[in-house]
């Protein structure tokens, strides 16, 4: 079931369509006192502004990460700068910080696939 706003539905508020996609990811989080924690994550969905996950452990809303993930097909990954926007226990919502054009272009790539 939906949550909703305003009796419309949070998924047709977005303004970017989100695909869903079940691909390997991790985010790097920076604390002062634990230095750099990495916390491995599933991809539930996926937009050219942010994606849906379930992580191996939480992490808190408003915590920025380097949100890293697998490029199917190659051996390659995807890195960008995101901030956690929203959580619920084990799964979080990212929004992207300022990706690059070529970032984007993978984004659009992977989301319209």
């Amino acid at each position: 079931m939906a949550m909703t706003i305003s009796g419309n539905s949070i998924h047709a508020s977005r303004l970017f369509a989100r695909r869903p996609l079940d691909l390997r990811a991790r985010l790097v989080a920076m604390h002062s006192t634990e230095g750099s924690v990495i916390v491995h994550a599933r991809t539930r969905d996926l937009s050219s502004t942010g994606a849906g996950l379930t992580l191996t452990s939480e992490l808190t809303s408003g915590t920025e990460v380097v949100f890293c993930l697998r490029l199917p097909g190659t051996d390659g990954q995807l890195c960008l700068q995101a901030v956690i926007t929203r959580r619920r226990g084990f799964r979080v919502g990212v929004q992207f910080l300022c990706p690059t054009a070529q970032q984007r272009l993978l984004l659009s790539e992977l989301c319209c696939a």
